[in-house]
């Protein structure tokens, strides 16, 4: 097998996630939803002479940004992201189960897969250690 020349191995440069961002019609509604179920911070709130454009929410290091605009229409062939799953306690299943209540839809030993208001798919999940006590 023919290894790369030097030149033209790239160096492993580490990155981290800057912000994630969602488009819904309604940002302070999906951005409430986020707030009060899930007790993500809301940093600021964005306005322009059509109200808010967007809300902006803190991740550890990184945001979540809720931005004003239609979501994607089903039908494009694009590529997409598969969720958004934030970091929690191990044993803490139960707690965030009755949290978020109807928006769960599935869940597993380590993970718990909901919906927000505008159908993204959003999990809470404590992998490799167990989300469940017991």
């Amino acid at each position: 097998m023919r290894r790369p020349h030097p030149q033209h191995r790239m160096k492993a440069t580490p990155m981290r996630i800057h912000h994630l961002a969602l488009r819904t019609p309604h940002p302070s509604t999906l951005a409430a939803f986020y707030v009060e179920k899930l007790g993500v911070p809301l940093l600021r709130t964005q306005e322009d002479h059509l109200g808010v454009r967007s809300c902006w929410l803190a991740l550890d290091d990184a945001l979540l940004m809720i931005e004003r605009g239609a979501p994607p229409a089903p039908e494009q062939p694009a590529a997409s992201w598969d969720g958004v799953f934030l970091a929690v306690e191990p044993g803490s299943g139960a707690t965030w189960e009755a949290r978020l209540g109807s928006a769960v839809f599935e869940r597993t030993a380590y993970t718990l897969y909901a919906r927000d208001p505008d159908g993204n798919r959003f999990g809470v999940s404590s992998y490799p250690a167990p989300l469940f006590a017991g």
